[in-house]
């Protein structure tokens, strides 16, 4: 590494005048840094705490995750054994009691190393090294449990949206009641297993999903519909803000907070439509990203999936908008940010997933408008719910009919034969290929002269006559 790091000084340093020269030593002392910065977060403070019980104290540093028959609970300012660790730990424990973020837990129990998958499998360590965690701990006995070490700022976000969720369960019999949790706070635990193997096999989990592209469609569809009762800036400002009571909504989390930044640069992306004006502002949120916790660009593919589709709205967007003048007003808008997303997405959806939607484009088509009218009445139902159920009616009302459109409509598509299909063992080579064409395309297209060669070379000579 630090004969890389002398080579990518020297041409830094020779080839200072040379703007192709600055930026290849630029970028490679960047990335030998960003590999420095990766390993030492990468270093594991629970190597020797594997395989052994013993007395630990930590905090509930996250919202619960409440399953059916256990609750997981992620714990950070550790002590084991009177060593205070700056780690994190996930406790798998029983129903009840319960417990809730900021309650300081006194427990016995074993650690555990979370598993390490094969080449081309699942890793469970990785997947948790994203969020800190490094071991595990299966039903440990809790001797103490006191409340009050939590961050006052989330500990009062999260009982809003849980006043909020109870307002919507208290006016909506399932599964419409799950399906609006999913849709506005990112609770998917209460849909059923059968209609979420429908939104994958449909192309519309993003629906359900914190992502940015989820939230750049909502704010996008949000902004259209208030641009007929509002100037371009003040139904921006409006999209803006309402992007803001979506992240509070759902507590804040560091996952959803990501997906709100992510989805205020698409939303730039599709007011602005210039690229010099949005193109340094994603690449310095991923960079800032990465800075933060370099482990999201090796094992999120939440994150590679965010900033591909945002990549397509940027830049891909445009160009598709030209070719769909026939398509009606209402509806263009999605179908083009879907397209260009799915374009950019679909090898890191089979290379990690294994399965494309064919059905993808109609489904989006027909649910995506109804989504944010949906976003729009749902939060008014549960707000007016929780003063009064009868003055909600209407608004519920409104709600259930839109939830039942969507779950008829993916359920009717996910029908349809060869909806989607497997496509096993797809290569990191062929994703490689693929986003270097891409890649090509775009720069042919986007440079007037390359364009103009391209044309001169395809154009049929005349003949004298």
């Amino acid at each position: 590494m630090a004969v890389m790091a002398m080579i990518f000084i020297v041409i830094l340093t020779i080839g200072w005048n040379n703007k192709l020269n600055k930026i290849i030593g630029a970028a490679g002392l960047v990335l030998i840094l960003g590999g420095i910065r990766f390993q030492i977060n990468d270093n594991s403070y629970l190597a020797g705490f594997y395989g052994k019980a013993y007395l630990i104290e930590g905090v509930v540093a996250e919202e619960p995750d409440v399953r059916s028959d256990k609750t997981l609970l992620t714990l950070d300012k550790l002590i084991i054994e009177s060593k205070p660790l700056n780690v994190k730990l996930l406790l798998t424990t029983q129903r009840y009691p319960e417990y809730e973020y900021g309650d300081k837990l006194k427990f016995r129990g074993k650690i555990t190393e979370p598993k390490d998958g094969r080449a081309g499998e699942f890793s469970y360590k990785n997947y948790l090294s994203r969020f800190g965690v490094e071991g595990l701990v299966y039903y440990p006995s809790v001797l103490e449990a006191e409340p009050g070490f939590g961050s006052l700022l989330k500990t009062s976000l999260l009982g809003v949206k849980h006043n909020f969720l109870s307002g919507i369960s208290s006016i909506l019999s399932e599964p419409q009641n799950s399906l609006l949790a999913g849709i506005l706070v990112g609770l998917r635990r209460g849909i059923p297993e059968d209609l979420l193997n429908d939104f994958n096999t449909t192309g519309t989990t993003h629906i359900i999903a914190l992502s940015g592209f989820n939230i750049t469609i909502i704010a996008a569809g949000l902004d259209f519909l208030l641009l007929h009762y509002f100037g371009r800036r003040l139904s921006f400002i409006l999209s803006l803000i309402a992007i803001a009571l979506f992240v509070v909504l759902t507590g804040a989390s560091a996952s959803v907070v990501r997906a709100g930044i992510m989805g205020i640069l698409g939303l730039l992306a599709l007011n602005i439509g210039r690229l010099y004006a949005i193109n340094n502002a994603l690449a310095f949120t991923a960079a800032a990203m990465i800075f933060i916790n370099p482990k999201i660009l090796h094992f999120d593919v939440g994150f590679h999936l965010s900033f591909l589709a945002l990549l397509g709205i940027v830049y891909l967007n445009p160009v598709i908008e030209k070719y769909l003048t026939l398509v009606p007003l209402i509806v263009r808008p999605y179908l083009a940010a879907t397209i260009s997303a799915q374009v950019f997405t679909i090898p890191v959806l089979l290379y990690n997933f294994d399965r494309l939607s064919l059905i993808a484009p109609i489904a989006n088509i027909l649910v995506l408008p109804v989504v944010p009218p949906l976003m729009l009445f749902g939060f008014l139902s549960g707000t007016v719910a929780l003063i009064s159920e009868v003055i909600a009616l209407p608004l519920v009302w409104l709600s259930w009919l839109m939830l039942t459109y969507i779950i008829k409509v993916t359920e009717w598509l996910a029908s349809i034969p060869l909806a989607s299909f497997t496509v096993s063992d797809f290569h990191i080579i062929g994703v490689v290929i693929y986003y270097l064409c891409l890649l090509s395309l775009l720069v042919i297209y986007y440079n007037e002269d390359i364009l103009k060669k391209v044309r001169l070379v395809w154009m049929p000579t005349q003949k004298n006559t």
